[in-house]
């Protein structure tokens, strides 16, 4: 078995599965560095609307602006 990083492949996962896990990693981690939704979007440069849809898993597909929020939140993705 290959070593992993914690996270399981999402190739086996749906679009919609991984919109619903990484909405709910960067909802997790906004909490945990309590930046609210619309410091977010101020950091990103998009809405605070757009947060919201992406953190309730309604950005399909997602990896592209979970990279956005994770950069915004510190993290180099």
């Amino acid at each position: 078995m290959a070593a992993t990083n914690g996270f399981e492949s999402t190739s086996t996962f749906t679009p919609e599965e991984d919109a619903e896990d990484l909405g709910r990693l960067v909802q997790e981690t906004r909490a945990m560095q309590d930046v609210s939704a619309a410091e977010l979007a101020r950091r990103a440069g998009v809405t605070p609307s757009e947060v919201l849809d992406f953190e309730a898993g309604r950005v399909i597909p997602a990896k592209p602006p979970f990279g956005v929020y994770m950069r915004a939140l510190g993290f180099s993705v």
